[in-house]
């Protein structure tokens, strides 16, 4: 049996009203060295028999159905299985142009590199628009650790996180033990490339798109969040943090943005939190109050919520009860009017 150069993993979980066309932009690319992997969550629609029926059409398709884990856990599952030398990612609900794998894979035999890094059309209801990374080249490491944050913080526009958008190495995968964490619901897909950035000494970024991202998507894992975990996400920014500091890469610039991310996720914990109850603030002050960098970064927080901030820092709990529960009542008169 001949392996694969580039394997192809697709989680689906109830997917069935776009999977279709998904694995049919697929197989029909001019590029034909691969093997997709589709990992059936445990789905209760039509996904799987949607999925079996293109394993008949084309033999690179393999159908794995398991119990359902969750979208990070089916990702896992498609890296241990895969066989290939490049790890590429698509979501069930998006599609591909017919000379996208092509034109991807063509810089690898262009330029040897650990990652490669390119762009997205984003669709959504109004209309759609592409994002492409501001960096053109091989970048070592250490440039690209230190380049990269302004983009991702400043800008927004969350490329260096997005699941679909680069090509990975399998080899380095397995070498470092890299996985996506199970526990983590909000950005997951950022924290997973953050582990793999730690280990990748080239990254060759280019401007090209072709991989269509349909937002607004049912089942979607965005969808799927009952909860925002502020905490995880505050720690995945220190994660970020860590590796910088580690590569030396931790410039000023870098360390005001992060930091500001930081910040602004500490007072979103109160501002957004569910239930305000006395126990609740004493419990979030604990969790932030256990890390310097975390209480550092509430207060070079720029906010237009200073007395927030001036009464987290100083723990004033009745205080900070009164002060949320001012803030839901001002929410809600808003929205009335």
């Amino acid at each position: 049996m001949n392996i694969p150069t580039l394997s192809i993993i697709i989680p689906v979980y109830n997917k069935g009203k776009y999977l279709a066309k998904c694995l049919t932009s697929i197989i029909a690319q001019d590029y034909k060295d691969l093997e997709v992997i589709v990992i059936n969550d445990g789905s209760t629609d039509n996904s799987e028999k949607i999925a079996q029926e293109y394993q008949t059409i084309d033999q690179r398709i393999k159908v794995y159905t398991f119990t359902n884990s969750g979208v990070s856990a089916a990702r896992n599952r498609g890296i241990a299985i895969a066989q290939g030398q490049f790890i590429l990612f698509i979501d069930a609900d998006d599609w591909i142009e017919p000379d996208y794998l092509q034109r991807i894979m063509h810089h690898t035999e262009q330029e040897n590199a650990d990652i490669y890094i390119w762009g997205i059309t984003k669709e959504t209801e109004t209309g759609q628009y592409s994002l492409t990374p501001s960096f053109n080249g091989v970048l070592t490491q250490e440039e690209f650790l230190k380049a990269f944050v302004k983009e991702q913080y400043e800008s927004r526009r969350g490329l260096y996180g997005y699941i679909s958008n680069k090509l990975l190495r399998r080899e380095i995968i397995q070498k470092n033990n890299i996985c996506f964490n199970p526990t983590i619901k909000q950005l997951e897909d950022y924290d997973f490339f953050l582990s793999y950035y730690d280990h990748a000494q080239t990254v060759r970024l280019f401007p090209e798109t072709g991989y269509h991202y349909v937002t607004g998507t049912a089942y979607s894992s965005g969808s799927m969040v009952k909860h925002v975990n502020f905490m995880a996400m505050i720690d995945i920014h220190l994660k970020c943090k860590g590796i910088l500091q580690q590569h030396a890469c931790f410039t000023q610039e870098n360390q005001r943005l992060i930091e500001q991310a930081i910040g602004g996720l500490a007072l979103a914990m109160f501002l957004e939190m569910p239930t305000v109850t006395l126990s609740a603030i004493r419990h979030d002050i604990c969790l932030l109050g256990q890390n310097n960098d975390i209480l550092t970064s509430i207060q070079t927080h720029q906010t237009s919520f200073k007395r927030l901030k001036s009464l987290i820092l100083k723990k004033q709990v009745f205080l900070l009860y009164l002060y949320l529960h001012s803030w839901k009542n001002y929410l809600s008169l808003r929205k009335r009017i």
